[in-house]
């Protein structure tokens, strides 16, 4: 992995003093206090480290350091020039060269002159900056079947960027592959199972995640995306993911998202005990629980909980979209009191197909991974958002290359009716008016996710060879990673353009 270290050198400005305020360097009673050149040498970490590293300045208040390799510890001897002052550590000389440091979490430094002081914090990195996952499977057993769990252990080491930075988690897990058309890829999408219920990387804690593998999406970050916009949006709901690298056993395996399993529970489907997660599936299996109404073209799946086919629960969720079926494409559809709206929760139908809209997210024209919940006493909601891989202009059929033309709008039923009622088109406008004037954050966003996997993604295409090739169902080939993220935002752009226009004619 290529690496560009910058020399550091740090001159300081004071905190203390106000005289100093603003300066580049401290001057006391002593003259100017500088610190320059902060680095780990080999030499003085021969277990740790195989080459020297050279750290960085970040802003003016972070020096920021990268070992290139994956360390079991972050016990490390720092080395660096002082001039005028002393460099402290939790109220301890620092001396270059001797005093071994604690990196495993973010550790502040104080530069201190006679008089004036200056606060740093020292992030030091390892391999691509990300939390490794360890798992290990009981008698390195293959993982071959999305039904049959195989027993394992797993082990992750947070990095310096997650929120519980040097901790490191280790526990017996249950494992298996998950997915439909991703699960035929080289790199496998899993599922994760607990005994109990446990938190990583500073989540709510839960039995039940998943690891997203993306192998399709060549940024990584489709699925990243459109969860943040979920989270900008009015949907109760949105997944929580954070990208780490898999080492499953002993093979590293590439850059994964760790998520949340999309299911019924307080911090995650906040339904109630009694309360229903639904998803539209053209690919339900057999043995699903599933039912139709008229203007959906494919089965309800009851995802959560299991019920069974006849009982109470059952008759219960089937009924009441079938009343919402047949109350939406009555005659008085549009009736606040007896039409859609007494059924369907008007602000979750909107924002959620405002995002799969935006993204021209080829399965979100109700074919699948579109989710419904209710809760008993409520009305119906959409979400929470799911599956974006083949979004963004990340596929070459269907015609959802193209930035134009409205998908969701003309090939959901219940969309296209939805439609009819000019209340739903005024609060569509609005809304989309919202997430448009959002852009740049968007933008921005994306630009921050592809400078966190920066590293990251040079590992996983050495190891599975996606970049400068056709990989399905990708529709160009834009060769490096910076082009991929790139040419992802042109498409956006594109697409809120030409959404803009259309729904101004509306």
């Amino acid at each position: 992995m290529k690496r560009v270290w910058l020399f550091l050198a740090l001159l300081v400005a004071v905190c203390l003093l106000p005289s100093c305020d603003d300066e580049t360097h401290v001057v006391d009673d002593e003259g100017v206090v500088q610190l320059d050149g902060f680095r780990f040498l080999a030499g003085n970490n021969s277990f740790s480290l195989i080459s020297d590293v050279e750290c960085s300045l970040v802003g003016d208040s972070v020096i920021e350091c990268l070992i290139p390799h994956i360390v079991e510890s972050k016990m490390l001897v720092p080395s660096f020039d002082v001039r005028g002052g002393r460099l402290m550590a939790g109220g301890i000389e620092v001396m270059s060269d001797e005093t071994l440091l604690d990196c495993s979490r973010p550790l502040e430094l104080q530069l201190v002159g006679k008089k004036c002081s200056k606060n740093y914090l020292l992030k030091v990195k390892c391999f691509t900056g990300l939390p490794v996952v360890y798992i290990d499977t009981e008698d390195k057993a293959a993982i071959t079947s999305k039904e049959e769990y195989v027993n394992a252990v797993i082990r992750v080491v947070e990095d310096i960027e997650t929120r519980g930075a040097g901790d490191v988690f280790e526990n017996p897990v249950k494992i298996k592959g998950r997915g439909n058309s991703t699960w035929t890829f080289p790199k496998k999408p899993y599922k994760i199972k607990f005994e109990e219920k446990v938190s990583l990387l500073g989540e709510p804690a839960d039995k039940e995640w998943v690891l997203l593998a993306n192998y399709p999406d060549k940024t990584s970050l489709r699925n990243k995306t459109a969860f943040e916009m979920g989270r900008m949006s009015s949907l109760d709901y949105t997944c929580r993911t954070h990208f780490v690298e898999l080492v499953l056993n002993g093979e590293y395996c590439g850059t994964y998202q760790l998520g949340e399993q999309l299911k019924i529970a307080k911090h995650r489907v906040d339904v109630g005990d009694d309360g229903f997660l639904l998803e539209v599936d053209a690919k339900a299996a057999a043995d699903d629980v599933t039912f139709r109404v008229a203007h959906i073209n494919y089965p309800l799946n009851i995802k959560d909980p299991s019920v069974e086919v006849g009982s109470d629960a059952y008759n219960h969720v089937v009924q009441y979209l079938n009343e919402a079926d047949a109350a939406l494409f009555g005659a008085d559809f549009t009736d606040p009191a007896n039409g859609y709206a007494k059924y369907l929760d008007v602000e979750s139908f909107v924002d959620w197909y405002l995002i799969n809209e935006i993204a021209k997210n080829n399965d979100a024209c109700f074919f699948s991974s579109c989710y419904m919940n209710l809760a008993r006493g409520a009305k119906l909601k959409m979400g929470p958002l799911w599956d974006f891989d083949i979004a963004f202009g990340n596929v070459n059929y269907n015609g959802c290359d193209s930035p134009e033309g409205f998908w969701i709008k003309e090939r959901a039923g219940w969309y296209a009716r939805l439609f009819e009622d000019p209340a739903f088109v005024a609060r569509v406008k609005e809304r989309f008016a919202f997430f448009y004037e959002l852009r740049e954050d968007i933008y921005a966003g994306i630009n921050a996710d592809a400078a966190y996997l920066k590293y990251s993604v040079v590992e996983n295409n050495n190891k599975w060879n996606t970049l400068y090739v056709h990989t399905w169902p990708n529709n160009t080939i834009w060769g490096s990673y910076e082009n991929e993220v790139q040419s992802m935002k042109i498409w956006l752009e594109k697409r809120f353009e030409w959404l803009k226009g259309e729904f101004d004619r509306m």
